[in-house]
């Protein structure tokens, strides 16, 4: 029995490599904020940030984005990403770790609960999306536009997130998302792009 409580501490060490750690162990220190441009007008481009709070500043363990169960990367306070879409729909999630897991085998049952927010977008050619994330402060209400998302997780105009997602700093490097929702690295995009060009002339 003296074993279990070190058991115990064992198996939370473990986990705690699962996730990202809160701002509450020190602030992003990523690059400023920067505009990024469409490879080309058959993708889509969707910033995703979160504005600084005090409650954000607080946490231990940062929420992270998923995508049809796979975890894209974590938000903390003060932390923006950028993505490029295929051209499709996708189910985007907010979860909050516990324990240093995100517990992704209960997602879609009854005992999900590390679920916060689920929507789907439609990322259209050549589109540019602004996902809001903030958990106490909703963004500013347009009445002639409609909401989108859920939650915390809200698709703002480009308007919105200009007076805030300048502060933010970027939380992981740039990354490509096929339709099927996986990150696709950038050496292989870079050669996918060789091998189509090779063969409109005829190597």
């Amino acid at each position: 029995m003296r074993g279990l409580p070190w058991l115990a501490v064992l198996l939370v060490v473990a986990l705690s490599g699962c996730s990202t750690p809160g701002a509450f162990f020190g602030a992003t220190e990523g690059e400023a904020f920067r505009e990024h441009v469409l490879s080309d007008d058959n993708h889509a481009l969707v910033y995703l940030y979160r504005p600084q709070s005090d409650w954000a500043d607080q946490e231990l363990e940062a929420p992270a984005l998923f995508l049809n169960n796979a975890r894209i990367g974590s938000l903390p306070s003060n932390a923006y990403m950028v993505l490029e879409f295929d051209i499709a729909s996708y189910q985007l999630e907010m979860r909050r770790p516990l324990f240093g897991t995100h517990w992704t085998f209960f997602a879609d049952g009854p005992l999900d609960f590390t679920l916060i927010s689920s929507f789907t977008l439609d990322a259209e050619a050549g589109g540019i999306y602004y996902l809001r994330y903030d958990e106490l402060n909703p963004p500013p209400v347009n009445e002639q536009a409609v909401s989108q998302g859920d939650g915390p997780l809200q698709l703002v105009s480009r308007e919105v997130a200009a007076a805030e997602i300048g502060a933010t700093r970027e939380i992981q490097p740039f990354e490509q998302i096929a339709a099927s929702g996986e990150t696709e690295r950038m050496q292989r995009s870079f050669w996918r792009k060789v091998g189509k060009s090779l063969d409109k002339i005829g190597i």
